[in-house]
């Protein structure tokens, strides 16, 4: 599953490496150091390259586009600047930083959607568009992972380095310990925003893996060539911190409903339940346990369990306390007769601020206005704009929602809010939905004017943040006309109000069912999220286009995976990928010849004719109807019409219709029948739409699990007849570094578990026998995993003294597809076989014979 692991390390100049060896590493390849005159090869290790790049940002020598000319230029800029000897030196200089990201497994994302993804979170930080940035992504047996690479100087058109960039991933300011880090990207929180993002752009119905309440700590132990952490102790350390941090969890999750949901929250409004769901089954191992940790949590007074547009089950939640919040702060912003809040919204961050000094001089507002800023760079442009006014800078945290000691900050700076002191909030799109409702609030008691500036760069309000899109969203229009080009961008800003305003405009929707006299074109597809409604559409634009003579009568292919109808000329899609010939999945190509005799196809990709054998390769599909997924790889010649039914999907749709070129929205008139309408659903059917929006709506299944909890407790029932029994053994260790599917198939067989574990564990003197008695029957690996993990034994694997690049030992928890679904049905089998008495495994003794007592004829 998708989760936000993400570390970021600097890398140094040294006597034996560089970015030379650093870049060699991650791309997997051989590149020569000219300051070292020696070659880094690690072409061995390409087993596991899924994709690599470079980015450059503009007016960048072409030349760097080459690994091994950037590599080179990077430590030989660097090396220029060394007067010291590196061997003389206490601090090496720096010469790039390295970023590790956990990224979404292959079952969620196909891989050019992973490499689109990486990029974005890798260019998303302030400033990172200015240097050269290298990345790569592996396919590990643990995680699938990318790695980002940032040169730190910026180089001239002829590949002179120039000056250091500073501060664009973290800002330092001196202190008495040194150097200290008082601003930086929160890259937890900027990973789980661009994956859930993502998802919602694909149409995909995923969720990122909440962060958890208390979040481990990665620590760093020193392993040996083999993969073996170094020493019992370090190794004790990382066991102990890992199953602190699970007790510390599953503390959490079984105490006060709303302390867990507003720490989740993390300053958001709502929370989806799949999101809930997710964090019990990290921690909890039956599914029985995992659905009642949720329904205790769901059932709870204090929290409010919302559905979006009618529907019957509730599929967000919040706490009360954060619900009234929100909704008094929407309030405020909706009053008709408000004239205390301004919300300005641009294009870039320039342009804002221009329109934010334009806006303060020509309104008559007194001198020493307040901004406020999520960090204190959010007010640097806004502040010296308007230095004529002398104003007074800090953070909403120093103001109003921040601790003790930052509140004193604040009054040392003189943030007080009082009447008529205007309070301005450049960059409203960075702050989070309570913050910025606690300060709405806080100036409504103090009769405070704010001015709220926007962002449109920025891409949040559809995920997180919803309240500030939402302010201007619906702020007092201004005379701008927003061309073809802008949709896209104020759509992924969470301005879904401006985009369809601006859609409408230039003719992109229709609110009507009349997309039937487009079929006919042979360049037109059809995009739908129903499989049903997909399939339907299919035969009907088939049987049309054959019926008009535009393609030819389908011919029936027999794969492996059933029936497939194909005709010369149309297009199709691949929806897996295949590798003889390369076709990546999502990938679309036009059928040119069928040769049924052998079950091959030939289809035109990339200019070239490719021939597919469909007994080995038949995850291939007629295009004329796709999903929004599929619809993102369409040829731009290519004419698109997308159908929208349901609310579900209206950003998604949305988004696609202004990506392409060639694109039209058909709504369904049951949904809308106007562009305002229509604005105001996709407002409330985003993922982060604010609580006001949506039905409250109580869990059924939580309700009935209240019921039946509150006639337990009236009649307790003593069930304890025997003592308890005397444990023989320690009880077995639980296998919290796996996955859930892996520990609920062990939750299920818990009595061969437990024979298991007292055969192999380390309180067993015989336990190494036992282990090779064990492994030597064992037919599943999985299996012999978990032996080994219970005789406390460590699996081996080859390692370089540059695998601290990749994620760290301690982030064991095992690929979804590591295991498959017969690898874990072995398991099970074997388990179970385990607890049988007599079986072969000798871990439980046979049932002792009845005694046989001869039968009485005169009873009889």
């Amino acid at each position: 599953m998708a989760i936000t692991f993400a570390r970021l390390v600097t890398r140094h100049l040294t006597q034996r490496s560089g970015a030379v060896r650093n870049l060699a590493y991650t791309a997997r390849t051989a590149i020569y150091d000219p300051r070292l005159d020696t070659v880094f090869d690690y072409a061995c290790l390409q087993g596991d390259l899924a994709c690599h790049g470079i980015i450059l940002p503009e007016g960048y020598p072409p030349r760097f586009a080459e690994l091994d000319a950037l590599a080179a230029a990077l430590d030989l800029a660097e090396w220029a600047k060394v007067r010291t000897p590196l061997e003389q030196r206490t601090r090496p200089p720096q010469v790039g930083l390295a970023l590790v990201v956990a990224l979404p497994p292959s079952d969620e994302l196909w891989l050019h959607e992973a490499a689109e993804l990486f990029q974005r979170i890798v260019t998303e930080p302030s400033g990172s568009r200015t240097v050269p940035i290298h990345w790569a992504i592996h396919n590990a047996d643990i995680n699938c992972h990318g790695h980002a690479y940032y040169g730190l100087r910026v180089f001239d058109a002829e590949g002179r380095p120039g000056h250091r960039v500073r501060n664009f991933i973290a800002r330092l300011r001196p202190s008495r310990f040194g150097t200290e880090v008082f601003e930086g990207v929160d890259w937890p929180s900027l990973v789980w925003e661009t994956q859930q993002a993502y998802f919602e752009e694909l149409g995909l119905e995923l969720v990122v893996d909440p962060i958890a309440p208390a979040p481990g700590l990665h620590l760093s132990p020193v392993v040996y060539a083999n993969g073996t952490i170094h020493n019992e102790r370090t190794r004790e350390q990382v066991l102990r911190a890992r199953q602190q941090a699970h007790t510390a969890n599953v503390a959490a999750i079984e105490g006060s409903p709303a302390e867990l949901i507003e720490i989740l929250l993390r300053g958001r409004s709502s929370l989806r339940v799949s999101e809930l769901e997710r964090l019990s089954a990290k921690f909890f191992d039956h599914p029985a346990e995992r659905a009642s940790k949720v329904e205790r949590v769901l059932g709870d007074d204090e929290i409010v369990t919302m559905a979006e547009n009618g529907a019957e089950k509730p599929r967000y939640l919040t706490t009360r306390r954060i619900h009234v919040l929100l909704t008094n702060a929407a309030q405020l912003i909706d009053d008709p007769g408000q004239q205390h809040i301004s919300t300005i919204t641009a294009r870039d961050s320039a342009s804002l601020v221009e329109r934010l000094a334009r806006h303060y001089f020509t309104g008559n507002y007194p001198s020493h206005p307040l901004i406020l800023g999520h960090a204190l760079s959010d007010c640097e442009g806004t502040a010296l704009a308007l230095a004529a006014r002398e104003p007074f800078v800090g953070t909403i945290d120093m103001a109003v929602t921040g601790s003790d000691s930052l509140l004193a900050t604040g009054r040392r700076r003189d943030l007080a809010f009082r009447p008529g002191r205007p309070v301005i909030v450049p960059h409203s799109e960075r702050i989070d939905d309570q913050r910025l409702a606690q300060l709405l609030l806080e100036a409504k008691k103090h009769d405070v004017q704010l001015i709220f500036g926007h962002d449109q760069c920025r891409r949040h309000g559809i995920v997180a943040r919803r309240l500030a899109a939402y302010a201007a969203d619906r702020a007092t229009p201004n005379s701008e006309r927003y061309e073809r080009n802008d949709i896209e961008r104020l759509l992924r800003a969470g301005l879904v109000g401006l985009a369809i305003a601006a859609m409408a405009d230039h003719g992109l929707l229709k609110f009507d069912h009349g997309f039937s006299r487009d079929i006919e074109n042979p360049m037109c597809v059809v995009a739908c999220q129903s499989r049903r409604r997909m399939r339907e559409l299919a035969d009907a634009i088939r049987e049309q286009r054959v019926r008009s003579k535009i393609s030819e009568a389908p011919e029936q292919m027999t794969t492996l995976r059933g029936t497939l109808s194909l005709s010369v000329g149309e297009w199709i899609v691949t929806t897996e990928a295949c590798n003889a010939p390369a076709l990546p999945a999502g990938q679309f190509a036009r059928l040119v010849a069928v040769d049924r005799s052998v079950s091959v196809i030939s289809v035109i990709h990339d200019g070239e004719i490719k021939k597919i054998d469909l007994d080995k390769f038949a995850a291939i599909r007629s295009a004329s109807t796709l999903t929004i997924r599929e619809a993102r790889g369409l040829p731009l010649n290519m004419r698109l019409v997308v159908e929208l039914a349901k609310d579900r999907h209206i950003w998604s749709s949305l988004l696609l219709v202004a990506r392409h070129a060639h694109a039209e929205l058909y709504v369904d008139p049951a949904l809308a029948t106007s562009a305002q309408e229509l604005a105001e659903i996709a407002g409330r059917s985003l993922p982060g739409a604010l609580p006001h929006e949506r039905e409250m709506k109580p869990d059924s299944n939580a309700e009935i699990g209240k019921i039946l909890l509150a006639l337990q407790s009236k009649d307790p029932v003593e069930t304890e007849l025997f003592p308890e029994a005397p444990v023989a053994a320690p009880a077995p260790p639980q296998p919290i570094h796996m996955e859930e599917r892996i520990r609920g198939m062990i939750a299920s067989n818990s009595e061969g578990y437990r024979l298991l574990h007292n055969h192999v564990g380390h309180h067993n003197p015989a336990r190494q026998a036992n282990a090779a008695h064990i492994l030597g029957l064992s037919n599943s690996n999985l299996l012999k995993a978990l032996v080994r993990f219970l005789a406390d034994h460590e699996l081996e694997r080859p390692r370089d003294e540059l695998d601290d690049l990749d994620l760290p030992v301690e982030l064991s928890e095992l690929d979804p597809m590591r295991w498959t679904y017969g690898d874990i049905e072995n398991a099970r089998y074997e388990l179970y076989t385990m607890a049988i008495p007599g079986s072969e495994w000798g871990l439980k003794p046979p049932l002792p014979p009845r005694n046989m007592t001869p039968v009485n004829s005169a009873d009889t």
